[in-house]
Protein backbone atom coordinates (compact mmCIF):
# COMPACT_ATOMS: atom_id res chain seq x y z
CA UNK A 1 0.00 0.00 0.00
CA UNK A 2 1.30 3.44 -0.99
CA UNK A 3 1.48 6.39 1.32
CA UNK A 4 -0.09 9.25 -0.62
CA UNK A 5 1.28 12.14 1.47
CA UNK A 6 4.95 11.17 1.25
CA UNK A 7 7.64 12.08 -1.24
CA UNK A 8 8.61 8.99 -3.21
CA UNK A 9 11.87 10.22 -4.69
CA UNK A 10 13.56 6.94 -3.90
CA UNK A 11 11.45 5.03 -6.41
CA UNK A 12 11.41 7.88 -9.05
CA UNK A 13 7.85 9.07 -8.39
CA UNK A 14 8.41 12.77 -7.68
CA UNK A 15 5.24 14.90 -7.37
CA UNK A 16 4.68 17.27 -10.32
CA UNK A 17 5.15 20.43 -8.25
CA UNK A 18 8.72 19.39 -7.41
CA UNK A 19 9.78 18.94 -11.00
CA UNK A 20 11.43 21.56 -13.21
CA UNK A 21 9.50 21.23 -16.48
CA UNK A 22 5.95 21.95 -15.27
CA UNK A 23 7.12 25.21 -13.65
CA UNK A 24 9.13 26.14 -16.72
CA UNK A 25 6.11 25.59 -18.97
CA UNK A 26 3.85 27.55 -16.61
CA UNK A 27 6.33 30.46 -16.46
CA UNK A 28 6.18 31.13 -20.21
CA UNK A 29 2.51 32.18 -20.42
CA UNK A 30 2.70 33.75 -16.94
CA UNK A 31 5.55 36.03 -18.05
CA UNK A 32 3.54 37.03 -21.15
CA UNK A 33 0.59 37.99 -18.92
CA UNK A 34 2.85 40.07 -16.65
CA UNK A 35 4.45 41.81 -19.66
CA UNK A 36 0.99 42.54 -21.07
CA UNK A 37 -0.16 44.09 -17.80
CA UNK A 38 2.96 46.26 -17.61
CA UNK A 39 2.42 47.40 -21.21
CA UNK A 40 -1.22 48.20 -20.47
CA UNK A 41 -0.21 50.26 -17.42
CA UNK A 42 2.40 52.23 -19.40
CA UNK A 43 -0.04 52.92 -22.22
CA UNK A 44 -2.80 54.07 -19.88
CA UNK A 45 -0.69 56.18 -17.51
CA UNK A 46 0.99 58.47 -20.07
CA UNK A 47 -0.62 60.91 -22.44
CA UNK A 48 0.49 61.56 -25.98
CA UNK A 49 1.18 65.28 -26.05
CA UNK A 50 2.09 65.21 -29.72
CA UNK A 51 -1.56 64.74 -30.69
CA UNK A 52 -3.78 67.76 -30.14
CA UNK A 53 -7.32 67.17 -28.87
CA UNK A 54 -8.73 69.98 -30.99
CA UNK A 55 -6.74 69.24 -34.14
CA UNK A 56 -9.37 70.76 -36.44
CA UNK A 57 -9.37 74.12 -34.65
CA UNK A 58 -5.59 73.97 -34.53
CA UNK A 59 -5.49 73.48 -38.30
CA UNK A 60 -7.72 76.52 -38.84
CA UNK A 61 -5.49 78.59 -36.55
CA UNK A 62 -2.48 77.74 -38.71
CA UNK A 63 -4.03 79.65 -41.61
CA UNK A 64 -4.51 82.71 -39.39
CA UNK A 65 -0.90 82.42 -38.18
CA UNK A 66 0.37 82.39 -41.77
CA UNK A 67 -1.42 85.66 -42.41
CA UNK A 68 0.36 87.18 -39.40
CA UNK A 69 3.73 85.92 -40.68
CA UNK A 70 3.05 87.60 -44.05
CA UNK A 71 2.08 90.82 -42.24
CA UNK A 72 5.41 90.83 -40.36
CA UNK A 73 7.20 90.42 -43.68
CA UNK A 74 5.22 93.34 -45.19
CA UNK A 75 6.13 95.56 -42.23
CA UNK A 76 9.79 94.50 -42.43
CA UNK A 77 9.85 93.39 -38.81
CA UNK A 78 12.93 91.44 -37.77
CA UNK A 79 14.19 90.51 -34.32
CA UNK A 80 17.32 89.27 -32.63
CA UNK A 81 16.66 87.18 -29.51
CA UNK A 82 19.24 86.30 -26.86
CA UNK A 83 18.68 83.80 -24.07
CA UNK A 84 20.79 84.00 -20.92
CA UNK A 85 20.36 80.62 -19.19
CA UNK A 86 22.30 81.66 -16.07
CA UNK A 87 20.12 84.70 -15.32
CA UNK A 88 16.92 83.34 -16.89
CA UNK A 89 16.53 86.41 -19.10
CA UNK A 90 15.27 86.65 -22.66
CA UNK A 91 16.22 89.80 -24.58
CA UNK A 92 14.93 90.91 -27.97
CA UNK A 93 16.09 93.64 -30.28
CA UNK A 94 13.45 94.56 -32.86
CA UNK A 95 14.25 97.95 -34.39
CA UNK A 96 11.27 98.01 -36.79
CA UNK A 97 8.68 97.50 -34.04
CA UNK A 98 6.75 100.74 -33.55
CA UNK A 99 7.83 102.89 -30.61
CA UNK A 100 4.35 102.87 -29.09
CA UNK A 101 4.54 99.09 -28.58
CA UNK A 102 5.67 98.71 -24.96
CA UNK A 103 5.62 94.93 -24.73
CA UNK A 104 5.70 91.87 -26.94
CA UNK A 105 5.01 88.23 -26.16
CA UNK A 106 7.30 85.28 -26.75
CA UNK A 107 5.67 81.87 -26.81
CA UNK A 108 8.15 79.05 -26.11
CA UNK A 109 6.93 75.60 -27.14
CA UNK A 110 8.77 72.36 -26.43
CA UNK A 111 8.44 69.88 -29.32
CA UNK A 112 7.39 66.90 -27.20
CA UNK A 113 6.54 68.10 -23.67
CA UNK A 114 3.53 70.39 -23.49
CA UNK A 115 4.01 70.85 -19.75
CA UNK A 116 7.30 72.72 -20.45
CA UNK A 117 5.61 75.32 -22.71
CA UNK A 118 5.58 78.90 -21.49
CA UNK A 119 4.62 82.38 -22.55
CA UNK A 120 6.84 85.34 -21.61
CA UNK A 121 6.04 89.04 -21.83
CA UNK A 122 9.02 91.14 -22.86
CA UNK A 123 8.86 94.77 -21.72
CA UNK A 124 10.49 97.64 -23.63
CA UNK A 125 13.73 98.91 -22.08
CA UNK A 126 15.07 102.44 -22.24
CA UNK A 127 17.43 101.50 -25.11
CA UNK A 128 14.49 100.36 -27.26
CA UNK A 129 15.04 96.62 -26.79
CA UNK A 130 12.74 94.22 -24.96
CA UNK A 131 13.49 92.05 -21.93
CA UNK A 132 11.73 89.53 -19.71
CA UNK A 133 12.47 86.72 -17.32
CA UNK A 134 11.92 83.12 -18.40
CA UNK A 135 11.87 79.83 -16.52
CA UNK A 136 14.90 77.66 -17.29
CA UNK A 137 14.64 75.97 -20.68
CA UNK A 138 15.48 72.28 -20.75
CA UNK A 139 17.54 70.81 -23.57
CA UNK A 140 15.83 70.46 -26.92
CA UNK A 141 14.74 72.34 -30.02
CA UNK A 142 12.39 75.00 -28.69
CA UNK A 143 9.91 76.64 -31.07
CA UNK A 144 9.64 80.39 -30.48
CA UNK A 145 6.88 82.71 -31.60
CA UNK A 146 7.36 86.45 -31.22
CA UNK A 147 3.91 88.06 -31.20
CA UNK A 148 2.67 91.63 -31.44
CA UNK A 149 0.36 92.64 -28.58
CA UNK A 150 -2.38 93.37 -31.08
CA UNK A 151 -1.89 90.01 -32.78
CA UNK A 152 -1.19 91.80 -36.06
CA UNK A 153 2.13 90.07 -36.83
CA UNK A 154 4.20 87.06 -35.76
CA UNK A 155 7.80 85.89 -36.17
CA UNK A 156 8.86 82.27 -35.65
CA UNK A 157 12.06 80.32 -35.20
CA UNK A 158 13.76 77.44 -33.42
CA UNK A 159 16.25 77.65 -30.58
CA UNK A 160 18.44 74.60 -29.85
CA UNK A 161 19.13 74.67 -26.11
CA UNK A 162 21.83 74.48 -24.69
CA UNK A 163 23.98 74.79 -27.84
CA UNK A 164 22.33 77.97 -29.06
CA UNK A 165 21.58 81.13 -27.05
CA UNK A 166 20.98 83.56 -29.93
CA UNK A 167 18.29 83.47 -32.60
CA UNK A 168 17.66 85.76 -35.55
CA UNK A 169 14.03 85.98 -36.63
CA UNK A 170 13.64 87.21 -40.20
Amino acid sequence: MRDVGRDHSADGNVPWYRQFWPWFLISLPASAVVAGLVTLYLAASGSDTLVKDDYYKHGLAINQDLARVHRARELGIEADLRYDPLKGILRATAPRVAGDVQEITVRLTHPTRADFDQSVTLVRRADGGFEGSVAPLGPGNWHLDLLAPSGEWRLSGRLAVPEQTRLELR
